[in-house]
């Protein structure tokens, strides 16, 4: 299964502001956001991104699977593409291969993100540097204690202000 991150970090590198409200994002940013997301079919987020976003803002309304790590067990959602687990990374990518899906994006958070790169299950990740810069705020990766390098594959400028950046993890031998 290839699993990509595809995010938004500010020009300091952190994903949220510490209002955790994602006034900050480009409309390209939630352009490009969108597209992976319904090429996909398989998005992968945290508990904190998917309060954020649900309902209205869910990527995948009405196929697909949408997995929410979380350890509420109380969690439901009416949307039929939600799936609230506690599982790890390596059996949430077995589980996801098991529904048909050959890939998946992981759109947030830090937590979410970190467990999926220490389990190095991450092929590639998309970077979208936001013009603005952040005193405190959620860092992209935390607990991480592997060190990847990356090779940049392409860079896209998305308005006068916005850059994409995307980069293939180059696994550990």
């Amino acid at each position: 299964m290839r699993i990509s991150i595809y995010i938004a970090v500010s020009a300091n590198g952190l994903i949220s502001n510490f209002r955790n409200v994602p006034d900050w994002l480009s409309p390209e940013y939630g352009q490009g956001f969108m597209e992976i997301c319904q090429k996909t079919k398989a998005v992968i987020m945290g508990k904190t991104t998917y309060n954020i976003l649900a309902p209205d803002y869910l990527p995948l309304q009405k196929e697909g699977t949408i997995v929410v790590l979380t350890t509420d067990e109380q969690a439901k959602s009416d949307n039929p593409t939600v799936v609230f687990t506690k599982s790890n990374a390596p059996e949430i990518a077995k589980m996801l291969a098991g529904k048909g899906h050959d890939e998946a994006v992981i759109i947030g958070g830090t937590m979410t993100m970190s467990e999926f790169i220490n389990a190095d299950l991450v092929d590639d990740i998309y970077f979208v540097m936001e013009p603005v810069l952040f005193g405190s705020g959620l860092p992209l990766l935390k607990n991480v204690e592997l060190e990847f390098k990356l090779k940049l594959l392409e860079v896209t400028k998305l308005n006068n202000n916005s850059v994409q950046l995307h980069y293939e993890i180059q696994k550990q031998s």
